[in-house]
Parts: C-alpha cells; structure tokens; sequence
C-alpha cells in the first residue's frame, strides 16, 4: 500500500511500501534491515553535498547547476526542487523502522539466545539517526512512531504538539525505549560482496552510544547535556580502545626544487593513513579509523551506486562489469561469475571546489618536523600549512590553469564504495566539544595538542616562562621561553654553518604583539593547565593504560604536541611544539583571552579551536555546516553572538589570504551575512502538512 503526506511542491512527502511482510520469522526481518539499509543508500550522498554546500570549506564554480547554487546561496529552496531535497527519502527509512519495530518480537528464542535483538537494537539506531538527520536540516519535524498503514494515522496525527527539534530530541528518543539496546551486540552477519569487493555486514552497524552523544551535544542545554554527551564518546572509545595512534601521525615531505621561492609549495606535507576509508570495507569496526558506513555498490546489478558526490567534487565516475566463464569439462556444465568496479577521471568542472577560507585555514599552521632519520636528530618548522591539506585536495591542471578538487571521494583516482557516518577522529573532536563546554576546555584543547593519558593529564603538561628580550633602545624583539623549574632556555636542535648540532633557544618573534601581551602571558605561562581542585572534578578518567600511547589529533596534520617525558616512538614525526600550538598562547594572541580570566571567554575561544580542527580534519566528508549551526547555538546559549559568528565564516568563504605573499584575494558576502543574521536561513522549509486526498 502507498499512502503519502504532499507538500506544496505536489512531490510525496511520505511513501510507505511495506508488502506484505510482517515479521514473523528472521528472515523476514534480514530482508527488512537490508531494505532499510538500502533506504539509507538514498539519503547518503545528500547528506555530505548538503552539509558541505552551506559550509565554509567549499565554493561553488561556474559548472554548479541551479538548484545547488541554490543550496548554497540560503535561496530557500523548495522541498522536492532537486534529488538533494527530498524529505520524503527520511521518512521512508522512519516508516520502514517503524513497521520492523512494532512487528518484530524481540521476546522469540533460538538454542537459548534472543536472536531478534540485535537486529532490532540497530532498527532503532538507524530511526534515532534518520530523525537526528531530519531535525539538523529542518529545524523541527514530525515524530512518528506507529507504522503509518492508513490515511486514518495520518489524520489523527498532531502535528502541532508531536515535533522533534533540537531541545526535545533526546527525550522523544529516550521514551522508546532505545537505552535499553545500548550494549546490545552487533547481528552476526556474514560479508557480502558489492561486485568489486566484500563487505563487512558489521560495517553497516550505528553504535547507539554515539547516536545518542550527538542528540546531547545538539540540545547543549547545560553542562549536564555536554558531560552525557562526553561521557558516551569516552565510553564508545574505551570499549573499542579508540586512541589516536602514533602510526596516524606521520606526514611525507617533498621539496620542491626551488627552495628560494618562499611560497604556499615550497614544502608540501602529505599526511599518512588518516583516513583509511579504502581499507575499511572488509575489516572490523573497532579497530578501523571509519567506525561505519552506508555501503556503494560497484555497478547496477549489485544494487545503488553513491557517485553523486564524486561527480560534484570533479571525479567523473565509470562503472564497468565483466563476466568471466568457468568450464568444467568433466561435467560438461559453465558457470558464470560476475563482478565490477567504478574508474574515475579528474575534471576540472567541478561544481564546488575548496573554498579560500579552506586554503587560509591551512595556510595558517606550521608544521613542526622531528626527523628522526638523522644520526642526530633535526627538528625544522616547515612553513607549509596543515599535511592534511594534501589528503584532502588534489590539484590538477587545464591549459596551464591549476584547479583543486576535494578529494576525499576519490583521492588517487581511487574510488571509495562507503559513505562514512562515523570515524574515530571525529568522534575525539566532539569528545573535545563536549568536554570543552561542559566547563573543562584545558582537557579539551589536550585532546588536540596532546592525547589525554596518565602522563599527560593538563595539570601535569609544564608551563614555559615567557620572557621578553630588549634591543638596545629598550624595544622588545622577541620572547624567550623558559622552563620554569630549573630556569633553563627550552632549546631544540639545529645545526650550524658547519653542520655540527647545536641547541639553540626556542624563541617567538613578537610581530604585531604588544608587550604588554606577552607580559601577561608570562605572569599566566608558568601555571598548570587546571589546578587539583579542577582536576579532582574532572568527571573522565584517563589514566587507565589503554590511553597510555593516545596522541593528540593536531599531530595528525603538523606534528607531535607537547609531551611531558621522552618521545614516544623513534619514527614520530614532530617535536614540543610549545611555540606554535600553545593553550596560552593562542588565547592570548589570536582570541585575546585572559588564561585566568572569565571562563566563558575561555570556553568560547577553545570551542573555536576545536571549530579549525574540524575543519582540517574533517573537511569535505559531510558534517561541516551542521558542526557550525550546532557551536552557534551553544554560543547563543552561552550569551555569545553565534549568528554573527556563524554568518561571518560562511559569508567569508571565498577569501583566501596567503601567509607567505601576504596577499588577500576576495570579498566578504554582505548579502549572505545579512541572511544568516535570520536562524530560520539555517533550515530547509517543510512541504505543507496537507493530506493527499
């Protein structure tokens, strides 16, 4: 039966097509999950072209259609305009979840195990996860839970009192009964096969936990909400020994052949295994970088092919099959076997590209080299932006003319079968998030430099003395940093005109710093990060040892944080970098924010730094615009101007400025700033509720 709620665009808000199953076996409900599974395969791309579209990472290009120029200029666009806006694809997966759950009888027992639950645990995760998608591009929506079989539920439905928003989410989920599920094991699956290669089932899993942190850290409604958010990421980590290994903090180094041209490529940094999505198919969700996905096949045959994205970002999409026969003569019998894969070309019609505020973000790190290579140690600053820049772009050229795309749909020409939904990073950066807003931002911003662990916990990272050098007309010319307990000069090793190691001070130039600035940082620069009595109400406990090798996410992209002891490993890339990536001195520098002084400008300023680590880490994959609307609101929350600070960043998205030209190319979009003032801008208008008559 298909029955249908229709908005004003006469598209079908509503589409149920439930057959005649009623769940009356297992196999009846596998061929439900994969049904929804495949449901979820329409709602896949969207989410990542959405997201990024109305983000600051990426511009569109002249090649863009209208309906996604749209998108990404805030034009309202209506419901069922495009493939890209469609509410009904979500409710189509809701309403097969409801069927599955009102139907499927968890109580039903084979050899003394009820082997409905998980299966029925993971129908829940995905209704909690199509809702939370609903809510962060629609505002509010309805919540239905029943099936809907007949127009009688549709016209009994209070749509006015029965929406889901951001504040209420969490406890419309709650009440069905989904916590119950939330140490449920994964159904047993076996792989299967998209044509090209196979598939861990278990990789189409939505762990509950961390459904449920996100629904916390979007209602942000105090810091209870952020510290059950932090708490289910830090209890998902622990269960899956989640730490950021040193292997994911390497980077390769190309010169190029003129090192006297100080530009953007003098050094580029490529960084290492970060993203893992190629690898992640067949393996195991607990110890992979990508926790799950939404699963592409690799032609038509073997089901829904998700090349949309790659399309969008440049990559044109080719999907082959071949056939290969198998004779066996003694029976006089062929067999035959096929399979597929997907090619792509890189185009220079890309429909969005990396946006100028992408560039600018990368431009405006350094990346701190350790080489361990040498018989005695080196340690270079490279002036090369984030090494993450080069996993996540490609640049290819036309007639002369370079053009990047965004390559994390199909880096290398390689093309990925899986639309990530979570991975391990991301799920350490909104631990830090939540962490940060629930009233500890020196333990978030350790996740980002350091890697929370017993010998590393803030109080115990050193604080360095910042002293000011004079010239001979009194004037200071840079700060010189000292290790507080002995008195001594921090110094790293570089070499001299002979090539003899030398230990030279570890000094910042003042540039447009006042004095009295640094001053200030002094007085704060030789105290601990938080004090006992803060530490002892620190409510994470990071000193079990499986913490004991976890790094900080920064390194992932400019190198090894500050370390308390000795390094780590012998082949870590990076060093203390207790210059560029300082808790203190980022306050003080780039936000303006007393170490000791109001918590709240504290928090604010953390949050934004965790803002630029997700764009760096993060970039491209999907989540961009729904990180920056859910930090605004917290802001608001908090007394802060989150509109302004949201409209100003998307509105500045294609200015570039290069650190090493000195140059700024582009202008802000007074229009669009003016337009994200409006938080109704931020979402996607409902079809009308009128029933189909």
């Amino acid at each position: 039966m298909i029955l249908a709620l229709v908005g004003t665009s006469c598209e079908d808000m509503l589409t149920v097509d439930t057959g005649d199953k009623l769940y009356e076996n297992g196999n009846d409900t596998l061929y439900s999950y994969l049904g929804i599974m495949k449901c979820m395969q329409d709602v896949a791309e969207r989410q990542i072209i959405l997201n990024e579209l109305r983000g600051d990472l990426v511009s569109t290009t002249e090649y863009i259609t209208d309906t996604l120029h749209a998108i990404s200029n805030f034009d309202d666009p209506q419901d069922g305009s495009c493939s890209m806006l469609n509410i009904s694809s979500y409710y189509s997966i809701i309403n097969n979840c409801n069927f599955y759950l009102h139907y499927a009888d968890t109580s039903r027992v084979k050899r003394n195990i009820k082997f409905m639950k998980p299966e029925y645990a993971q129908v829940a995760a995905v209704r909690a996860w199509a809702y939370l998608q609903l809510v962060q591009n629609y505002g509010s929506v309805p919540f239905i839970t029943e099936p809907v079989k007949d127009l009688g539920i549709i016209k009994r439905f209070d749509y006015e009192n029965r929406q889901a928003n951001k504040d209420n989410l969490i406890d419309l989920i709650l009440e069905t009964g989904i916590e119950d599920f939330i140490d449920t094991e994964y159904p047993t699956y076996e792989t299967f096969n998209n044509g090209s290669s196979d598939i861990s089932a278990r990789m189409l899993c939505i762990p509950i936990r961390l459904v449920l942190a996100d629904m916390y850290l979007l209602r942000g409604q105090d810091e209870t909400d952020y510290r059950q958010a932090a708490q289910y990421y830090y209890d998902f980590l622990k269960k899956i020994n989640g730490i950021v290994r040193a292997g994911n903090c390497t980077a390769t180094e190309n010169r190029n052949a003129n090192e006297e041209d100080d530009t953007e490529e003098k050094y580029t940094l490529s960084a290492g295994s970060w993203g893992g999505y190629a690898s992640t198919l067949s393996g195991n969700a607990e110890s992979n970088e990508v926790i799950c996905f939404i699963p592409s096949s690799a032609n038509k045959q073997f089901g829904t092919m998700l090349t949309r994205v790659a399309d969008i970002y440049g990559y044109t999409p080719t999907s082959r099959q071949n056939t290969n026969i198998t004779e066996d003569v003694a029976a006089n019998t062929e067999s035959a076997t096929t399979s597929g894969a997907i090619t792509v070309d890189a185009t220079y019609k890309a429909q969005v590209a990396p946006s100028g505020a992408y560039f600018t973000l990368n431009n405006a790190q350094t990346y701190i080299y350790y080489d361990m290579a040498l018989s005695t140690p080196r340690l270079e600053a490279y002036e090369s932006g984030d090494a993450r820049y080069g996993g996540s772009t490609e640049k290819i050229l036309e007639d002369g003319e370079a053009y990047y795309l965004c390559a994390k749909a199909a880096k290398g020409r390689q093309f990925y079968y899986a639309i990530p939904l979570y991975r391990r990073t991301q799920i350490w950066l909104r631990l830090a998030e939540a962490i940060n807003r629930a009233g500890f931002p020196e333990f978030a911003f350790a996740i980002l430099k350091d890697g929370l662990c017993a010998d590393n916990m803030p109080e115990k990272a050193t604080r360095f003395i910042y002293t000011p050098v004079v010239d001979e007309n009194g004037d200071t010319v840079y700060v010189q940093a000292t290790n507080p307990i002995t008195g001594a000069p921090i110094t790293r090793p570089e070499l001299d005109e002979e090539g003899n190691v030398i230990d030279v001070p570890v000094m910042t130039i003042l540039n447009d710093t006042t004095e009295e600035e640094y001053l200030r940082l002094n007085q704060y620069g030789a105290m601990n990060y938080v004090d006992s009595l803060e530490l002892r109400d620190f409510f994470l406990d990071f000193t079990n040892e499986i913490w004991d090798d976890n790094y900080g996410l920064h390194a992932r992209g400019c190198g090894y944080g500050s370390w308390t002891g000795t390094i780590k490993s012998t082949n870590i890339t990076g060093y203390h970098d207790s210059i560029y990536y300082d808790y203190n001195k980022l306050l003080v520098d780039k936000y303006g924010v007393d170490p000791a002084g109001n918590k709240e400008d504290i928090i604010d300023a953390v949050e934004n730094i965790i803002c630029d680590e997700m764009g760096l880490e993060l970039a491209f994959e999907g989540s961009r615009f729904t990180d920056l609307v859910r930090m605004a609101e917290h802001k608001m929350a908090s007394g802060k101007d989150g509109a302004g600070w949201l409209a100003d960043k998307i509105a500045n998205r294609n200015i570039k400025y290069n650190r090493f030209t000195e140059k700024t190319v582009g202008e802000r979009n007074e229009e669009l700033y003016n337009k994200l003032l409006n938080k109704e801008n931020w979402y996607f208008t409902k079809p009308a509720w009128d029933v189909k008559k």
